[in-house]
């Protein structure tokens, strides 16, 4: 058996699959497999668009065609049915892991003792860059939901074989895949590489992880998983979060304004820049490419 999984969906981004692919090839820790599953609806299938390239040919990677492809959880789904490794971690296609990923997250873990692990990023905008998640050697209590990044690339974790994404959510699933399995395990903090072990670019075009009422869903659920858990400040300061989101996403500019405001007193100042993108991305002043 591997030692880590790695589940990479991929949907018609043909171009940029080499760059992740490469990255994982790259990894100083090498004791591991590489699940890519082929949700291409316009472009040929993966093994036909790669057909004689060497990556193709190397017995750690696996190429799936799900039979269903409704949306990035069914993806994740149908890699985790086939993982064999102990831990398993995600690349999206159009993102790269730096060569210590896998190895630094796996000894964080295994001295620690944690069933999961977190690692900083690095985002690639336009004419900047902006590293998030490294400052904190962990994250504890209230900050599980204010502060801490899940996005799949970040997250590295024990093989459950009993939690799976929810295929219901088309967006705001890989959160609360994250916050289930700290349910399932009762963890109280998660220790954290505080260094950019991942590098995102986000394209341009429409989001498909961005329906507002799909993130609204998940911050619900995600509220509801450990009620007693988090305090009163942070369950509200949350909440307005995801409202705020939500109001950016449907352009309220009106409605962002107001809880750009709450949040900003509730947070004390903290989330000034969720704030400020949310209400110029509702105004249309600026793209929702800033993150927050």
């Amino acid at each position: 058996m591997p030692l880590i999984s790695v589940i990479l969906p991929t949907c018609d981004r043909g171009p940029l699959l080499p760059r992740a692919i490469a990255s994982v090839l790259g990894q100083t820790e090498s004791d591991w497999e590489l699940i890519v599953i082929d949700h291409n609806r316009r472009e040929p299938p993966v093994a036909d668009q790669f057909q004689g390239t060497a990556w193709l040919a190397d017995p750690r990677i696996r190429l799936v065609q799900p039979a269903s492809r409704r949306n990035a959880a069914t993806a994740r789904n149908a890699g985790l049915a086939v993982a064999q490794g102990h831990w398993v971690t995600y690349l999206d296609d159009d993102d790269a892991y730096r060569p210590g990923k896998l190895a630094r997250q796996h000894a964080l873990a295994s001295a620690t003792g944690a069933p999961a692990v977190l690692c900083g990023a690095c985002f690639h905008l336009q004419g900047r860059t902006r590293a998030v998640q490294c400052d904190r050697a962990s994250w504890t209590g209230d900050d599980l939901i204010l502060r801490a990044r899940w996005n799949t690339p970040l997250l590295f974790h024990r093989r459950s074989d009993g939690t799976r994404f929810d295929e219901s959510l088309p967006a705001g699933e890989d959160a609360e895949f994250a916050h289930r399995l700290l349910q399932v395990t009762g963890v109280a903090s998660v220790p954290v590489v505080a260094e950019p072990l991942v590098d995102i670019y986000p394209q341009p075009g429409p989001r498909v992880n961005s329906n507002p009422a799909s993130l609204r869903a998940a911050a619900a659920r995600i509220l509801a998983l450990r009620p007693d858990f988090y305090s009163r400040a942070a369950r509200r300061r949350y909440v307005l979060q995801a409202l705020l989101a939500q109001a950016k996403l449907t352009h309220q500019p009106g409605a962002s304004t107001a809880l750009a405001g709450r949040l900003l007193c509730e947070s004390r100042g903290a989330d000034w820049r969720a704030c400020v993108n949310a209400v110029l991305v509702s105004a249309g002043i600026f793209r929702d490419r800033w993150v927050s």
